[in-house]
């Protein structure tokens, strides 16, 4: 454990702006599927009510960060937009050639029927001319992305417009996302349908066991900005003594970021992305002591380090991915943080 008088957790969503004050305890939970459960433990030890949390993609890596404030405050949107730090900074790497080299391995385990989905991670590399401001980057994300769950935790700062799952009161939400265009009408291929069905049948997979009713929307499309998505809305009422860390456990991943089988697809993510994920991809959210609490899937994300950054995107490669166009796709997902981070 570590502790840091200097802080910036941030949560935000439409309704309400979550921040960590005070001095933090920063713990890494660990590695393996209680890591979930060491992490709402170290929380009810410290005696403190809420922490903010960013786990690693996979669970076998370590690295996440649960950070326990010494008090959370819901604040108005505009403690984030007074500030107003902004440094130059240019792309120092695209990641194109491990990109392009990763597709066509995960379009060679598809053709050998090891996997039927394999989502891929595409990473860029920034410079910056001097220290990013966190805060900064994350009151543009909160006014250029309303509808997104805006994150900071330990310099891993995003817009995501994924919910894993929210459990509030006994209610429980969970939204899956999979099919992405500009065009509404390039969501109605084949292929679009085939990567959301397998998502929408991970997540109810993962929430079965866990939820009492549980109610599957009619699919339909969201939008965030320029980008349209395919999306399944799930809601029920949580098992008597389940905790939104332990649906965590059940969910994450689901095929919308790792793919279909899921371990067939994790060790295909493993052998082919030229480095690691780190936290994205990964949960991201609040928890309390009584084991509530929200978290959305950390896509649209940088990792913010000093003067340096590095930015992902993802798309999910099942049989008929054309490069070109998942490359594309991977820009649109890109454009969010680019913007907030002012890299033309």
């Amino acid at each position: 454990m570590s502790t840091s008088s200097e802080n910036v957790s941030i949560w935000a969503t439409r309704d309400r702006i979550l921040i960590g004050r005070g001095p933090t305890d920063r713990i890494d939970p660990g590695i393996g599927p209680n890591r979930y459960q060491r992490a709402l433990d170290e929380l009810q030890a410290s005696g403190r009510e809420v922490a903010l949390a960013s786990f690693t993609f996979d669970v076998e890596e370590p690295g996440s960060v649960i950070e326990i404030p010494t008090r959370v405050e819901a604040i108005s949107p505009s403690f984030l937009s007074s500030s107003n730090g902004h440094v130059d900074g240019s792309i120092v790497s695209t990641g194109f050639d491990g990109w392009r080299a990763g597709l066509e391995g995960a379009l060679a385990t598809i053709s050998r029927n090891q996997a039927e989905k394999v989502v891929l991670t595409r990473q860029v590399d920034l410079q910056f001319d001097s220290e990013v401001d966190v805060r900064s980057v994350a009151a543009r994300l909160v006014a250029a992305e309303p509808d997104c769950f805006t994150f900071a935790v330990d310099g891993l700062v995003g817009a995501s417009p994924e919910l894993l799952v929210s459990l509030r009161n006994g209610s429980v939400t969970s939204i899956a996302l999979a099919g992405t265009a500009v065009d509404s009408g390039a969501l109605s291929s084949d292929k679009m349908d085939r990567e959301h069905s397998l998502s929408q049948f991970s997540v109810e997979e993962g929430l079965i066991v866990h939820v009492e009713d549980l109610e599957v929307d009619d699919r339909t499309i969201f939008e965030f900005g320029e980008i349209k998505h395919l999306a399944t809305k799930f809601h029920g009422n949580a098992v008597p003594g389940t905790t939104v860390l332990d649906m965590l456990a059940s969910l994450h991943p689901t095929a919308a970021v790792a793919g279909m089988p899921r371990d067939a697809a994790i060790e295909a993510i493993r052998d082919l992305e030229p480095k690691s994920r780190g936290r994205y991809a990964g949960p991201v959210g609040w928890f309390d002591a009584s084991g509530e609490g929200e978290f959305a899937i950390a896509l649209r994300c940088g990792l913010l380090k000093g003067d340096k950054a590095t930015l992902y995107a993802g798309g999910g490669i099942v049989e008929g991915s054309d490069a070109e166009s998942e490359f594309a796709e991977t820009e649109l997902k890109l454009a969010p943080m680019m913007r907030a981070l002012r890299i033309d």
